[in-house]
């Protein structure tokens, strides 16, 4: 745990404060009856300040968790720092105990605490922090693994979305050096613009490596590349519109999620009878999700159709990044061609 954190921090003194008015007025019950003289003030000066106390400790038990973690190999230095830990942590929290006792008397109205009165306090506080010290150590330990295999799936969670990420490249690069391979020999000059085109769309794409989220400005220059490429392959026969409502201009999206679906509409949408094919890009904000449509007036897609590289690494991205709060599916449209929806968290991003 990171006691320096303010949030941690913050929650750490209400937690203990409410511990420490809990069993100042717990005892106090047991003082109407068994200890009439001993006043309410009295039992919240001496819980607070025992709370408290043990509240300052809490970094000093932390560092001891983190120092000697407890595996086969180290259980026994482990018990050994423990040992040595309890020793420290009992002489540290009964010192600062029996200092704010005395700092904080007159403010609840308390007389007679004297300073360093600790030494005939410390066997009975020595037997009690035995139980705290065990309870405490071992919550820290159960925290700290619980934020270790949270941070350890984080990691492997980036990690798998990076891979997902970077299959598109290869991916998309054999695609493009097929097309380009295709033309060569038909038209140099063709070949050669869309070389020029590949290699600014690549040295971009290289240049975001790592960024798994884009604003949606971003994303849409980088689909209006790759179509700008596919253009330059088809002539004339390829047109892309984009609509964006503006309640989603800032919305962050996926880095290239769209790409292999508009990639998906030309391949298949064009099939072996068409010439020309019209791509279309929606993009809404709705009861707090990014909702995309691609759309294209190609041949139509067959319900059942396996999905290839491309399309499952759509689905797999939106299932790492937002669970079961996103939704992917591809439908025909009616009078011919293919749709694909895409649904999402909006999170907003700068222009």
């Amino acid at each position: 745990m990171n006691f320096r954190n303010p949030v941690v921090a913050v929650w750490t003194f209400a937690i203990y404060t409410a511990i420490g008015v809990f069993f100042a007025l717990h005892q106090h019950l047991d003082d109407l009856i068994f200890n009439p003289s001993m006043h309410l003030n009295e039992r919240f000066l001496y819980e607070l300040s025992g709370a408290w106390s043990a509240m300052l400790m809490l970094p000093f038990l932390n560092a001891v968790v983190r120092r000697f973690p407890i595996t086969r190999k180290t259980i026994p230095a482990a018990i050994l720092a423990n040992l040595a830990g309890y020793v420290i942590y009992t002489l540290g929290h009964t010192t600062i105990n029996d200092f704010f006792r005395f700092a904080l008397a007159p403010i609840f109205g308390v007389s007679g605490e004297q300073i360093f009165g600790f030494f005939r306090e410390l066997p009975s506080e020595a037997a009690n922090d035995i139980v705290y010290y065990g309870m405490v150590v071992a919550t820290l330990y159960l925290i700290n693994r619980f934020l270790e295999m949270q941070e350890i799936s984080k990691k492997l969670a980036e990690a798998r979305l990076e891979n997902l990420r970077l299959q598109l490249q290869p991916h998309f690069l054999f695609n493009t050096l097929n097309a380009i391979s295709s033309v060569m020999y038909e038209d140099v000059a063709k070949a050669d613009s869309m070389l020029a085109k590949v290699s600014e769309f690549m040295r971009y794409v290289l240049d975001s490596s790592g960024v798994q989220s884009v604003n949606l400005d971003e994303e849409l220059r980088v689909e209006r590349m790759y179509v700008d490429i596919m253009k330059t392959r088809l002539e004339r026969n390829l047109m892309l519109t984009i609509d964006v409502d503006d309640e989603a201009r800032e919305a962050m999206v996926p880095f290239m999620l769209l790409q292999p679906l508009l990639e998906n509409s030309i391949r298949h949408g064009m099939g072996s009878t068409r010439s020309s094919i019209d791509l279309a890009v929606g993009v809404a904000r709705s009861n707090g999700s990014t909702i995309i449509r691609v759309t294209d007036d190609g041949v139509g897609y067959a319900p059942g159709a396996t999905h290839g590289i491309g399309l499952s690494n759509v689905a797999s991205r939106l299932e790492y990044m937002y669970g079961d709060r996103a939704s992917f599916a591809i439908e025909p449209l009616t009078g011919g061609g293919t749709v694909a929806t895409l649904r999402f968290p909006y999170t907003e991003g700068s222009r």
